[in-house]
């Protein structure tokens, strides 16, 4: 099973980001966001949701209301966005096998150790990459 909510993600945030740095006062509309990804508007509503609740953005409502960064791009990690975009491990075991095999009755405990090597391999990477630097990697 292929999983957007990151990607997604993501690519809101660079929008955002994108957005400030040429309009700062300027808010992004879900519809604008959803033209961006090719994705539903409430898809994207739906996103945010965890996005606002980190901290990384702040929404308001009404005619005029939108979506803006929180704070500064520079002050964004990817795995700040990682971590709203996920409410749980990346992967998970599937749990003990049968109790008589020595590989079914062991098989969790290997698969965690793997998959907690992994994930924090994974976040030092994402924590060592912001948002800004991203951006510019790609847009000058």
């Amino acid at each position: 099973m292929v999983d957007y909510r990151f990607s997604t993600s993501l690519h809101i945030m660079l929008a955002l980001a994108y957005r400030s740095r040429r309009n700062p006062e300027k808010l992004v509309s879900s519809s604008d966001l959803a033209t961006s990804t090719k994705s539903n508007p409430t898809l994207i509503r739906q996103l945010l949701v965890p996005l606002n609740e980190a901290g990384l953005i702040k929404t308001y409502r009404g005619k005029s209301g939108g979506v803006a960064l929180a704070k500064d791009a520079r002050d964004v990690s990817l795995r700040e966005i990682y971590e709203a975009s996920f409410s749980s491990k990346l992967m998970l075991s599937r749990g003990m096998g049968y109790e008589g095999c020595p590989i079914g009755s062991n098989i969790h405990y290997v698969f965690d150790h793997v998959l907690g090597e992994m994930e924090g391999v994974l976040m030092k990477h994402l924590e060592g990459k912001n948002l800004l630097d991203l951006l510019e990697s790609f847009i000058e």
